[in-house]
């Protein structure tokens, strides 16, 4: 084919035979083409006379015209038909590949054009395969011109085929695939590039040729008129500039005639450039710029081309083509100009043709085929525009969230930022409507700045929707075809119980009906949500469980979780999720918390980041959540080709056309999406942006739209957008605005009366059909955010505070049996401001309301609403309130100091405390403030001494006095006598039938005494026996509370601890886990004292660490954070020592210390898991952990934690640096503080810690046998003689878990005493009951001090096997 001169293309076939460009044509045809000039004549001739009789006379309406046309296009046909002998005919089907000419007889049959009442039209079909002929085409020359450009002419290679624009003609058109593909089949020159003047092959010309085959194309056969033909060919034209400033082509002939008539106009000077240019002055240069300008304006579709396109109209050609043919044929490639006065929107490159042909393929409906237009302003598509990466992006991260969980090692939570008006919210919902298709769900929380809904409201409402639109659908999950909601059913019923549920209930009201099926739920029905203002904190936690645990349940299939406009996020959602995003990378145990198969998107206004304290902690937070990752994506603005696609979608016309408009657009708007929308409507309603529909064109003046001045971007356009409004339109978007960015039809029902006589419900209509709001059965809402504040903005501060005291007495006698109205209504008071209120009766009522929906905000653990709604309602109190309102005051500063304690406020709690008691007029009335101040000393955790004597003097004044410091008589006679009230079966039964009790004072003691009982526990307090048994007797004496007991199992603790009355302990235990009831606070704290001090004495310790860690995830689950650290606490020491593998056990640590360290902040609790922490560390040898124990555990951390009265921690760092330093043979560095903190805690005695002491007396006493065979110091074999008697104690009790650490104790003191055989067998019979009873840690640990011995007493044959067993023991652990 190169031989040949053909080209050689992936598309086209080599063997093709090669056809010269003009073919064999009889004379006939030739005839015909010779009379096409005389016949565009005559056209011409008609419609001029047509023209100049339109104002004096009858209008001639040129009739000749179609039917020359007609007579043309049957000539053409037969010319065709009788060309190459007058053989051949339309062929009857079509081979590929084929030539253009047959492809265009054979479908010019298949789809002929039609008549409608708008005369001849273009069959659908044809047009469309045209376009996408002439698409390929277009690509396949734009192509070959590019890769020519990029070689260049001097550096050609001998093969590379050419093109020049005598080779683009319709015979050369080869249609390699019968539907849509075309290339050239031969060229001319295949030597080189035809040179033209410059050298180059001029790519303007390839496009007039091609323009020449679009029009024969398109007009299925007809040849373009005689004289464009003509000059294509000739070398050199005359340019012809008439009185409409027109380009056009004459003859020299007619050239001459014109010289006379037109003088010195812009011909001659054109002509005689270069001679005259020296003698223009700045003047004529200056006119002759502005001439130049102005003809290249309005040449555009003038002269010559206006004949062009009304030719290709009248053979029913779309205006769209006719407009691409039109501006290509304009082109002028006139080397003696250079182009210079091209109309402008002629199209001269490759580029631009590809550009009009792909919008005609890919969206003929609005581009290709004439659609009649009904609307003369621009339709912005609701459609992403340059976001295609971004939506990829979600995508991907979604796939990886709907992994199954154990093949997901993370979850993926997006945050999109953007400035407002980037579509960020477009990008999310174009991303739900993609995976709904794959079987996703999705639930929407919008929040807003203006108006402070109930709390948790927005999340709570997204959940609410989801449940009603699940129960108005019967769609199925996926493609199994399973029933969406009764799985979801399932689920629901596994998860919760029947306390459970009346709380979420109370916040959707639709779950109820989801579980609510066969009569499953009545109990549940009749149940009541109660608030527990004792238990605030665990009610968070809760709450924050139950909120986590239904994502779980209902997301058996994928679930995307929206989060839009968080920055407006108000601090209780946010808290609420930071939990959810946790919870989902946490995990505890072998019993991972993830896989709950959500995926969670955030959208954060840039500007709006650095604003809110609330947002930044938030995004701090979760950045640092565990196994989570957070993907940032930052919306840009739009480019001016975005722009440009944009605006030509919304204008239905070419990109091409647009690209100017575009431009100046894009610089008004800096890309703004929303902004350009806007933009374009506000140009519309100015007349600046214009659409004619006769000639179903666009028209724009630039220059006036880049004059235009916006001070203020878009909202400066909204503004006069609204002001265009009628007063009742503006008056109904203003009052919507006061709620705002949506309010339900109920809300809107109710304050239908409050703007006089206007309809709110049919203004809003009208307004919604403007597209400043929308609708749906429920709600209006406003479009964008931006609307919203502009309506805020439309009126002045005087006139909407009018409204919103209207709206206020409309919506007020609804407040007190709704809350959704009441939090509308505080809402609305706070705006109002006390400073505009002056009555006083009002204001008393607004106080009282803001104290009505703190205390509701405070029971759904919104600490924050209930702070602003309690400082609004102050604010409203009057001078001299404590004596004029003295309840209401009291109420509102209680309150104050409990919801500031709970958000960690702690200057305003204590300043709200100060009022209360400075003003309150009896103890009594300090009480609730009193428990908040206590609960505040005791969790701060420095100051548990503070926190003692501030509980013994409330006490006092309740009437339960407790000595100043208690001897152990009297502890002891108080527990003995205790012990005989509620001991034995008669006691037992008796306990069980106790009455409720009902003396509020012993109520309130019972309260602080379970507070006292907490703080004495964690100081190791003398104490705390005396606190358990004034619980039991006031319980026995006044009848049962919930708290009751509480203190019966602090007193069975006590009676091991102090009595060492194991058996009587266990049993009491027992009793009082049989008699708690269902209260779940109550059963955790129970169950924690019983599994964690209390059955380790008679149950295997092995059996203990599965219960223990079923209390921690009850109590996680119930918000009850002290219970849960606690059980946590005693997990973990627990399976430390008793040689849990410390590999997966250091994660169950690490994200036990997380939850302490980062959410819950208990000091106590972390400087004891800290420890332990380390303490794994240490003997793993992690690199980045410490590698000696000296390193994390010094004598200072030792002696601040006795300083500040924190025993159990420092009984449980002691432990742990024994135990490290005994393991690693490094004694010595331990020894002065052994002596000093083993005679300690002896002395100590009953109160020392009992998740730690047995351990701190083993590993004690091995240390002091160690000691005294060195030293043989009295004071060390006085040590291992209390170690071992007290092992010989709890032996007895539990075989299992103390005989061999008794039995390597026993072996170490023989070896001391020198007492080789008895120490041997000792040795050896430890090591079976290490392995018996599973503990490897201390299996490994006998061998290796087995070998140390045999080695010292000659045994040699003995200690390699001890050592490798002791090695593999240590290396399994």
């Amino acid at each position: 084919s190169e031989e040949k001169g053909g080209f050689h293309n992936g598309r086209a076939s080599s063997s093709l035979p090669l056809s010269s460009r003009g073919g064999n044509t009889v004379d006939k045809m030739g005839q015909k083409i010779q009379r096409l000039p005389q016949l565009l004549t005559n056209i011409h001739h008609d419609t001029k006379s047509a023209k100049a009789s339109n104002d004096g006379g009858e209008k001639q309406t040129p009739t000749a015209l179609e039917s020359i046309l007609t007579s043309i296009h049957h000539d053409t046909k037969s010319a065709k038909a009788s060309d190459d002998g007058g053989e051949k005919q339309t062929p009857t089907a079509l081979e590929s590949p084929s030539k253009l000419k047959d492809w265009m007889a054979y479908h010019s049959t298949t789809y002929a054009p039609h008549a409608n009442h708008m005369g001849r039209k273009m069959d659908a079909a044809y047009t469309l395969k045209a376009a996408q002929i002439a698409l390929s085409l277009a690509k396949y020359l734009g192509g070959q011109f590019e890769q020519e450009q990029d070689i260049g002419v001097e550096s050609r290679r001998e093969d590379l085929p050419s093109i020049s624009f005598e080779d683009i003609v319709v015979d050369n058109v080869i249609v390699t695939n019968v539907d849509n593909e075309a290339v050239l089949e031969s060229t001319s020159s295949p030597s080189g590039a035809t040179k033209n003047n410059g050298g180059v092959t001029t790519e303007r010309r390839q496009v007039l040729a091609l323009g020449m085959i679009l029009y024969e194309l398109f007009a299925q056969g007809t040849p373009p008129p005689t004289r464009l033909q003509q000059s294509l060919k000739s070398s050199g034209r005359i340019l012809s500039f008439g009185t409409s400033l027109r380009i056009s082509e004459q003859s020299e002939e007619e050239e001459e005639d014109d010289d006379d008539h037109r003088g010195a106009s812009g011909g001659d000077r054109r002509k005689n450039k270069d001679d005259d240019d020296d003698d223009m002055d700045e003047a004529d240069q200056q006119e002759e710029s502005f001439v130049r300008k102005q003809r290249r304006r309005r040449c555009d579709e003038k002269g010559g081309e206006e004949s062009v396109s009304k030719l290709l109209k009248l053979a029913g050609v779309p205006i769209s083509i006719c407009k691409l043919i039109s501006d290509m044929l304009s082109n002028r490639d006139d080397t003696d100009i250079g182009g210079l006065f091209q109309c402008d929107k002629s199209v001269s490159c490759f580029a631009d043709v590809i550009m009009d042909l792909e919008q005609m393929v890919d969206q003929p409906k609005d581009f290709l085929y004439d659609t009649i237009r009904l609307n003369a302003k621009p339709i912005v598509r609701n459609k992403l525009y340059c976001r295609q990466a971004e939506l990829e992006q979600g995508i991907e991260l979604a796939g990886r969230c709907a992994m199954d969980a154990s093949s997901s090692v993370k979850q993926e939570v997006l945050m999109i930022t953007g400035l407002s008006g980037s579509g960020k919210s477009s990008l999310v919902n174009e991303l739900i409507v993609q995976l709904k298709s794959n079987g996703w769900e999705s639930f929407h929380c919008k929040f807003d700045q203006i108006g402070r809904r109930q709390p948790l409201s927005t999340i709570a409402s997204a959940f609410d929707s989801l449940f009603s639109s699940l129960l108005s659908t019967e769609n199925t999950w996926g493609s199994g075809g399973s029933d969406k909601l009764g799985d979801m059913r399932t689920n629901l019923l596994k998860s919760f119980d029947e306390e459970s549920f009346p709380i979420l209930f109370h916040l959707m009201p639709n779950l109820r009906r989801v579980v609510s099926n066969d009569g499953n739920s009545i109990d549940m029905q009749q149940a009541e949500y109660v608030f527990d203002e004792s238990a605030m904190i665990s009610s968070k936690i809760r709450l924050h469980n139950l909120f986590y645990e239904l994502l779980k349940a209902i997301s058996d299939a994928p679930m995307l979780l929206f989060l839009d406009d968080l920055h407006w996020a108000d601090a209780a959602s946010l808290d609420l999720i930071t939990f959810l995003i946790d919870e989902m990378g946490a995990s505890i145990a072998d019993d991972p918390i993830r896989g709950t198969n959500v995926f969670i998107i955030g959208t954060v206004r840039t500007n709006e980041v650095d604003n809110s304290s609330d947002l930044s902690e938030f995004l701090q937070k979760i950045r640092s959540c565990y196994n989570i990752t957070v993907t940032d994506m930052a919306l840009q603005d739009l480019s001016p080709a975005d722009v440009n696609v944009m605006i030509s979608e919304a204008l239905c016309y070419s990109q091409r056309l647009t690209r100017s408009l575009a431009g100046t657009v894009h610089h008004k708007t800096e890309g703004n999406p929303f902004f350009v929308k806007e933009f374009l409507n506000d140009l519309t309603v100015e007349n600046l942006l214009v659409y004619s529909f006769s000639e179903r064109t666009w028209d724009w003046d630039e220059e006036l739209i880049e004059s235009r001045t916006i001070s203020d971007g878009v909202a400066e356009i909204l503004t006069r957008k609204l002001l265009r409004l009628t007063k009742d339109e503006l008056s109904g978007l203003v009052m919507l605005s006061c709620f705002g960015s949506e309010v339900s039809l109920e809300v809107l029902a109710l304050v239908r009366s409050s703007l006089g006589n206007l309809d709110i419900m049919n203004t809003l209509d009208c307004v919604a059909q403007a597209r400043f709001v929308e609708r749906t059965d429920e709600k209006y809402r406003f479009v964008h955010d931006m609307i919203l504040h502009a309506a805020q903005g439309a009126v002045d501060e005087n006139e909407r505070m009018i409204i919103m005291k209207e709206l206020l007495q409309a919506l007020l006698p609804h407040g007190y049996s709704d809350d959704t109205i009441l939090f509308i209504v505080v809402d609305l008071i706070s705006r109002v401001g006390a400073n505009r209120v002056h009555d006083s009766e009002t204001r008393l009522l607004f106080a009282q309301l803001n104290l009505t929906a703190a205390k509701k905000a405070t029971n759904t653990t919104d600490f924050a609403s209930a702070s602003t709604c309690v400082k609004c309602g102050i604010s409203f109190l009057s001078v001299g309130h404590w004596e004029d309102s003295y309840r209401l005051s009291l109420e509102l500063f209680s309150q104050s100091a409990l919801v500031e304690w709970a958000l960690g406020n702690t200057e305003q709690m204590m300043s709200s405390l100060e009022e209360v008691f400075n003003n309150a007029n009896r103890f009594e009335d300090t009480l609730r403030a009193a428990r908040v101040k206590l609960a505040y000393l005791r969790m701060t955790g420095n100051c548990l001494a503070e926190a003692f004597d501030y509980g013994f003097q409330v006490l006092e004044h309740l009437g339960e006095s407790f000595p100043a410091t208690p001897k152990n008589g009297i502890i002891v006679q108080e527990m003995l006598g205790t012990k005989q009230l509620v001991t034995g079966p008669l006691n037992e039964s008796k306990l069980k039938s106790l009455p409720e009790m009902t003396d509020s004072t012993k109520k309130e003691a019972m309260a602080f005494l379970e507070q006292m009982l907490i703080c004495s526990y964690q100081s190791q307090s003398i104490y705390f026996p005396l606190l358990a048994c004034r619980m039991v007797r006031i319980s026995v004496q006044y009848g049962w509370t919930k708290t009751s007991c509480v203190g019966l199992a602090s007193l069975a603790l006590s009676l091991v601890t102090v009595f060492s009355d194991f058996s009587e302990g266990y049993s009491l235990a027992k009793t009082s886990m049989s008699i708690a009831g269902s209260d779940k606070r109550v059963l955790c704290s129970i169950m924690t004292i019983t599994y964690g001090m209390i059955n380790i004495w008679k149950e295997p310790i092995q059996a203990i660490l599965p219960q223990l860690k079923d209390v921690y995830n009850m109590s996680l689950k119930y918000g009850l954070i002290d219970t849960a650290l606690s059980s946590g606490m005693f997990h973990a020491y627990r399976a430390f020592f008793t040689g849990s593998l410390l590999q997966p056990f250091s994660k169950e640590v690490a994200l036990f210390m997380r939850n302490n360290s980062e959410r819950h902040k208990r000091r106590l609790m972390h400087l004891c898991v800290l420890s332990l922490s380390n303490g794994i560390s240490c003997l793993r040898g992690n690199s980045s952990g410490p590698q000696y124990v000296d390193e994390f555990i010094t004598e200072e951390h030792l002696a601040e934690a006795l300083r500040n009265k924190e025993f159990a921690a420092c009984e449980a760092m002691f432990a742990i640096k024994m135990m490290c330093s005994f393991i690693f043979r490094r004694p010595d560095g331990i020894k002065p503080t052994a002596r000093q903190y083993l005679e300690l805690f002896e002395r100590h005695g009953s109160a020392s810690a009992q998740f730690v002491n047995i351990y701190r007396l083993f590993y004690g006493g091995l240390l002091s046998l160690h000691y005294y065979r060195e030293s043989r110091d009295q004071f060390w074999l006085d040590r291992a003689a209390h170690a071992i008697q007290k092992m010989e104690v709890w032996t007895a009790e539990s075989v299992w878990n103390f005989e061999n650490k008794l039995l390597l104790l026993q072996a170490e003191r023989h070896y001391a005493f020198g007492e080789m055989d008895r120490a041997a067998e000792k040795y050896m019979l430890a090591q079976e009951s290490s392995k018996k009873h599973r503990f490897i840690h201390e299996e490994a640990l006998t061998c290796e001090l087995a070998a140390a011995f045999h080695e010292k007493a000659g045994n040699v044959q003995f200690v390699a096997e001890l050592i490798v067993r002791a090695v593999n023991c240590y290396q399994t652990w």
